[in-house]
Formats: C-alpha cells, structure tokens, sequence
C-alpha cells in the first residue's frame, strides 16, 4: 500500500500532490502505513481515504484498489447512513469515540454482507488545531459475534426440545427458532418419515440426519440468510441445528418405547396377578370341593372301625380305604400349601425342639407308603436340638422319604441320615430306586415336574411336593440340593440348614402338683347340633357323635336347624360354613338370638383352611374351626 499511496495520482483530488500535504497529514499517513493493525484514514472535507495492507481483506472483492483516494460518501454509500454521522460526531466534537461489534454490513464478494467491526474513530488535528481527518482502527469480529450468536440459538433451541412431548412439539419448536435467530435462520421446515426421503426445496439447503448417521427418517430443510457467506462455520452449525433436533426425536422414539414397554409390564403384572388371585382361588375352592366328599368317607370308615374294631372281616378293605383317604389330604393340603406359599400367606412357628422328634414325626408320616412296599429304612439321627418349625421340616422330610419309598422298587434300600457340623444341620435322604434323569435334575424341584410319566401314574403325585421342600427349606434360610448318577441308579436329597442347632439346655422339671395329661372325656351326653348340606356327610357325623357318646341332631339347612334349635337349646353347634342362602355366620347370630342362644358353644365345619379362614371363624365367635375331614381327635378337643 505504501507503493500504491506513492503512485497514485494524487493531483486530480481535493488532497493535491504529496509534496504539498502538510505535517500533520504526512505524520498521520506514515502511522498508517507502518501499522500491523488494520488502519483507516479519511482526510479534509471529502473525506478521501487512504488505508493500509492490514485492512485489505477488509474489502472482499469490489472496492479495493479503487477506494484509495476516493471520497467516504462515494464509496460507502450502503453503510454511509450509519457511518457517516459518527464520523461528523467525531470531527465536530473533537473527541475519540468507540464501537464495539457494531453490525456494519457492507457491499463485498458481489453483495451485501452482514459484518461486524470493533473500531476507534479518532480526530487527526491539523496545524491550525483543527480536526483535518479521522483515523480508524478496526478488527472485524463477524466470526466471533457469529458464533456465539449461533450457540446462543443452540441453547434455547435445546431447552425448547427438553419440553417436547412429541413430533408437533418439535416441529413447533424448530419454527420458533426462526425467531430467536432471523440472522442465520429465514425458514426451517421439519421433514420427517416419506418427507424427508422426497426431494427437498431446491432454494433450501437440507441436511438430513443420516448424514450425520443419526435420524435415518428425518431431514431440516434451511432457507439461509443472503447476507451471509455459506463457508464452514455457517454449515456446522446447520448440522449441530439437526443433530439436536435428531436427538430430541430419538428421546421421544425411546420414551414412547419405554412407556409402551411399562405399560405391557403393567398390563402384564395385572394379568399375573389376576391369574395368581385366580389360582389361589381355584385351589381353595378345589381344596373345599375335595374335602367335602372325603368328610362323609373319612367319617364312615372311623365308625366302622368304632363298631368292629380289630376284628371285622374288612379289616384290610379299611386299611386299604384309611391308606387312599390319607393320599387324598395329602394331596389337597400340598395343593393349599403351595398356593399359601407362592402368596406369602405362610408363617413359620419356630421352636427349639429335639431334632429326633422331627425327623421321628417324618418318619411316622411317611412310614405307610414305607411299609407297604417293604423296604428298609436305615436312620441315623443325632440327638441334638434343633430351632425352627418342627411341623414345617416333618413335612419336608416326609416328603422326600414318601418320593423314595414312591420311586424305589419293592425291597428298597432308604437311608435317612443327619450330620451336624458346627451350627449346621445337614440331612440326607438316599435311595437305590430309579434315579434322575441328567436332563431332568436341574428341574427337579419346579412346580409339577415329575420324572417317569407315563400314561398309567403309577408313581402318583401331582408334582408339587419337591416344589413345597425348596419352598420351607428356603424360608428357614438354607437349600435343599439333588443328585443322582442316572437313570436306575438311585438318588441323593440333601437338606442343609445353617445356623440352626439349639445350646443343649437341661429339659425343665416336672412340678409336683402337675396332673398328667387328661384326653377328652368320652360319652360326655353333649346335646350337639350337626348342621351340613352335603346329607352324607352330616348323617355320618351324627352317627360318629353318637358312638362317641354325644347327643347328635341332624339339620341339613339353615330352616331346620333354627327350628330344631327353637325347640330345646343344643350344647354345641357343628355349623358347615358353606350352606346355601344363609351361611353359617349368618345362621351362628341367628342361633345366639334365641332363648339360650347366648351360652351356645359354636365349632365351624369347612373345607376351607387358610389362616383367613379360622381368622374370621374366630371373629365371628366360633370357638374352634374344624377342616373336612375331620380329626377325630381334634373334633373331641373342640367338643370339650
């Protein structure tokens, strides 16, 4: 520049020759021409320029090299309405003034562009002291104004996505953003789905999300400012435009995902509640369908046994009868336990008790099945004491000798062994029967899986008993494990329950005034009222009743048995609990509003068991509840 300020032909401006420019003029022209920084300077009243290299690229491409020498107005005469009253500001108050990143468009590159300038304007004196010109020294910061003008976007766009809910959310925010950024931004259309595979606007730019491997179905058409030149900061911030948005998009494709999984989940949960709820249900009522056949049966084969004693002729025919009866409530009390368990209904009763009393109980439990196919039974049990449920562990133990005796051929071998190491109880039930299949042992103790199923059953069983051992095992924290080496090689149930050895304790001395346990008495003439609809059963009851000893009268619904009632006070009423149109809580208050009714003792008869069950007999002022079939021995205790 210093070359071209000394070639011009300085003679045909208001300046003249250079030879005839004064001192202040030549001082200020030397400063500008050796500056780094860019450097403008406007002389005399038209204001002629001469700049330097530094603020060549300032131009672009148009005004330079025909802007030296030129006056201001003529050559600015796009920003001349923002520029020109700051510099007549300047010359006429004398006094420097600043600007910080002052949008300054101007003509460069063939069109108008948004630039923006830091810059000084300062008074240049003259001899006389007056203001001759104004020097400018500039930095052009459009870069940097840019950039964060399109952060700035970026991050209410972003905030904007956050509260989006779904696509017309979206796409209502990508138009908003028009209006926090009309500089970068003129239009911005959401394309989404077939729109965004079509053909875009041809006066737009698109960038599509599966260029920036995001959204392969979504595409942001741009209508971009005119004013400003596409190069790569204005491109990344396009794509950084579409990649927000593309995320946006794959959180409301994920939250719909997740809720639509919840909501199975949900729906799913209350099909498997319901299903459990139905289950439970179905095996309660199963258990009292089930029981009340076997009250009549179990009731009959104990009169008989009352009447002829040892030596009836069908004496085997009631064994037989006794061995099958038992099957039965067995298998219905393993089908309640199993529901009881799975709903979280059963609550161990923990005592410490001799362990040889507990495993002596198992083996009294399974001893008929035992004994009936003839095989030996090898025990070895330690005389320890032992803290948990003493009922809970028989049953588990019985269970699992009952499946040795049940799947070892005639003439077995069945051991029943117990090793105690430090607090530990381990206990071992070992057989030389059939064994387990490889493919079945790691399901052996599934709910009704059974090994050997065939077309005959002969084993019996409905698979649920080795489900009902892991179930108890686990609730008094320990596992129960299985192996066998294969098929017809036997098998090994072993039990381990940790932490569960009682402290030896010297038993507790007999009292001297202490009487010995007195039974029930029997034949005690105890008028009782037997009230069932199932007439089998009830006429079996009374007759069982009356070869005891009692007084029984027979009802077999709710009218006849107010009536018998009305006419002479009972001792005690055998209420069944299901009878139809009056139930037996409603008949019990009828019954304790007749004369004498206050001192009746009342003893619930059902086929329903559950805890809930004796729960709400008590509520309701049963004194005892009895569960078909009954037991002899707790039918007296409850009569007592």
């Amino acid at each position: 520049m210093r070359d071209r300020v000394q070639a011009h032909d300085w003679d045909h401006t208001p300046l003249g020759p250079i030879a005839s420019w004064p001192g202040s003029l030549r001082a200020a022209v030397s400063i500008v021409m050796h500056s780094a920084q860019p450097m403008f300077l406007w002389w005399g009243e038209e204001l002629i320029q001469i700049y330097n290299d530094a603020y060549v690229p300032c131009f672009g491409v148009g005004k330079h090299p025909a802007a030296l020498g030129q006056a201001g107005r003529q050559c600015w005469p796009e920003i001349w309405p923002i520029i020109g009253p700051q510099i007549d500001a300047v010359r006429h108050g004398r006094e420097a003034r600043w600007y910080a990143d002052s949008l300054v468009p101007i003509w460069r590159n063939g069109r108008i562009e948004d630039v923006f300038w830091s810059y000084t304007y300062t008074p240049v004196f003259d001899e006389q002291d007056q203001v001759g010109g104004v020097l400018v020294v500039c930095t052009e910061t459009t870069d940097k104004v840019l950039a964060e003008r399109r952060r700035h976007a970026l991050d209410l766009l972003a905030r904007r996505l956050l509260g989006c809910r779904s696509e017309d959310d979206v796409a209502a925010a990508v138009t908003h953003s028009v209006s926090d950024n009309p500089g970068d931004l003129l239009e911005v259309l959401l394309l989404i789905g077939e729109e965004a595979m079509a053909h875009p606007p041809a006066d737009m730019l698109t960038v599509r999300g599966a260029e920036l491997q995001l959204c392969d179905e979504l595409a942001l058409s741009f209508r971009l400012s005119p004013r400003l030149p596409l190069d790569g900061a204005y491109r990344q911030f396009l794509e950084q435009f579409t990649a927000t948005v593309c995320a946006t998009l794959s959180r409301l494709q994920s939250d719909r995902a997740l809720a639509q999984a919840m909501a199975e989940s949900d729906r799913l949960n209350t099909d498997l509640n319901l299903s459990s709820r139905i289950k439970d249900e179905f095996l309660a009522m199963l258990g009292h369908e089930l029981r009340n056949p076997l009250a009549p049966i179990v009731t009959a084969l104990k009169l008989m046994k009352l009447r002829s004693g040892d030596h009836s002729e069908t004496v085997h025919e009631q064994e037989v009868i006794q061995r099958q009866v038992d099957h039965l409530v067995r298998l219905v009390d393993d089908l309640l336990d199993v529901s009881r368990i799975a709903s979280g209904k059963v609550e161990l009763r923990k005592e410490t008790v001799p362990l040889a009393d507990v495993l002596n109980k198992a083996i009294e439990m399974a001893s008929p099945l035992l004994e009936q196919k003839q095989h030996r039974l090898l025990v070895d049990v330690p005389t320890v004491r032992w803290h948990g449920d003493p009922a809970r562990l028989a049953q588990v133990v019985s269970n699992l000798l009952s499946n040795a005796a049940r799947y070892t051929p005639a003439g077995g071998h069945v051991t029943l062994a117990t090793r105690i190491k430090g607090g530990t109880v381990q206990i071992q039930v070992t057989d030389d029967g059939n064994g387990i299949a490889p493919q079945l042992l790691p399901h052996i103790f599934d709910l009704f899986v059974q090994g050997n199923r065939q077309l005959d059953r002969a084993k019996g069983g409905l698979g649920i008993g080795l489900a009902l051992v892991r179930n108890l095992v686990q609730m008094h924290g320990g596992e129960v494990s299985a192996y066998s080496a294969g098929e017809g090689r036997g098998s090994t149930f072993t039990i381990t329950l940790p932490d569960s050895v009682a402290v030896e304790a010297a038993p507790p001395a007999a009292s001297a005034g202490s009487a010995p346990e007195q039974k029930p008495d029997q034949g005690s003439g105890l008028r009782v009222l037997v009230v069932d609809d199932n007439q089998d059963a009830a006429d079996s009851l009374g007759e069982l009743l009356g070869a005891l000893g009692y007084r029984p009268e027979v009802a077999y619904d709710p009218v006849q048995a107010i009536a018998l009632a009305a006419a002479g006070m009972q001792d005690v009423a055998i209420l069944d609990i299901g009878l139809p149109g009056m139930d037996g809580f409603e008949l019990a208050g009828r019954l304790r509003q007749l004369p004498g009714g206050a001192a009746l003792k009342l003893v619930a008869l059902s086929g329903y068991g559950q805890e809930n069950d004796k729960t709400r007999s008590r509520q309701a002022g049963f004194a005892a509840h009895l569960v078909k079939p009954i037991n002899i021995a707790e039918l007296q205790v409850a009569l007592a």
